[in-house]
């Protein structure tokens, strides 16, 4: 996941220079972007430090452990896509910024991925 973040705020960098607008707004736009990027590695860094196992009740609610080994109440954040080996989800505990955790397909035969699935489907995806 934080190579994937870094490539993108590599790939932000590398877009700067062909935009047509003066090299002080290039700059404040490097500036803009690197701050942007440190903001979102930041809540990666304390969504991965505050959670280890993730779980969907049959409810459909989310539930990630904490390093305590307690459950504590998530959501499903927006920007998430659940495909059929794999999902990209957005989660939030509560009063925490969004961060994004990639899920393969080893874990697809598990109840928690098809019930994901089956919600995904239901709600449509929102």
């Amino acid at each position: 996941m934080l190579l994937t973040s870094g490539l993108s705020f590599l790939g932000g960098l590398a877009f700067l220079p062909l935009l047509a607008v003066s090299g002080v707004l290039k700059g404040l736009l490097a500036i803009s972007w690197t701050a942007l990027c440190g903001f979102e590695w930041l809540a990666l860094r304390q969504g991965y430090a505050g959670s280890g196992v993730m779980r969907i009740t049959a409810g459909g609610h989310v539930e990630r452990q904490s390093p305590d080994g307690s459950w504590q109440p998530a959501r499903l954040c927006a920007g998430s896509a659940v495909l059929a080996r794999v999902a990209w989800l957005r989660i939030a505990g509560p009063g925490e910024r969004p961060y994004a955790e990639l899920v393969g397909a080893r874990s697809h035969s598990s109840e928690d991925w098809r019930r994901l699935q089956v919600i995904w489907r239901h709600i449509g995806g929102a």
